[in-house]
């Protein structure tokens, strides 16, 4: 997924998110590319900082950040994450 991405995907993770409820939301990368809809960039799965809380690193950041959550326990091997449910 690109810059150039539809709005509609990133709305569909902070949809997830919200919708979820619960204060951990563990995911692959792979579901996160179902939830949106869409792959994700390459540099999702190569370069950590497209997963931190940066908004200004990545488009899709300000989806979970909207949504109430952060990123925590990213792992890149494993292609793997939990969001959690932010205290601000």
């Amino acid at each position: 997924m690109s810059k150039d991405e539809p709005l509609e995907t990133h709305l569909r993770l902070e949809t997830h998110l919200r919708e979820s409820g619960r204060e951990s939301v563990p995911m692959t990368f792979g579901e996160v590319e179902c939830v949106i809809g869409a792959k994700l960039t390459p540099s999702a799965s190569k370069h950590r900082a497209w997963w931190s809380n940066n908004p200004s690193n990545n488009p899709m950041t300000y989806a979970w950040l909207r949504a109430g959550y952060r990123t925590a326990n990213v792992d890149m091997a494993g292609r793997k994450l939990v969001f959690r449910k932010s205290s601000m």
